[in-house]
C-alpha cells in the first residue's frame, strides 16, 4: 500500500479546495467525502491513541522494583 498523504480542503479565504489524497505522485480529490474521510481518521487516530494507552504495561510498584515485595512487611 506505501504511505498516502492525506491533506485538508480549504475553508476561509481563497478558492475552495478540495481534501486530496497523495501517494507516489498521485492526487485524488475528495470531493464529496472529505468529511466523511476526516471523520474517519479521527476515530482512527482516537482507537489507535487507546489501543497504545491499553497495551502499555503499568509502571511496577517502588518496593517491587527495589526488590521488596508489594503488601508484605519484612520479619528479622
Amino acid at each position: 500500500m506505501g504511505n498516502w498523504t492525506f491533506t485538508p480542503g480549504s475553508s476561509g479565504l481563497g478558492p475552495d479546495l478540495n481534501a486530496t489524497l497523495q501517494h507516489e505522485g498521485l492526487k485524488i480529490e475528495l470531493n464529496y467525502t472529505s468529511s466523511i474521510f476526516e471523520d474517519f481518521l479521527h476515530a482512527m487516530s482516537a482507537i489507535h491513541s487507546e489501543f497504545d494507552r491499553r497495551s502499555t504495561p503499568p509502571a511496577a510498584p517502588a518496593a517491587t522494583r527495589a526488590g521488596g515485595y508489594a503488601g508484605m512487611a519484612s520479619r528479622v
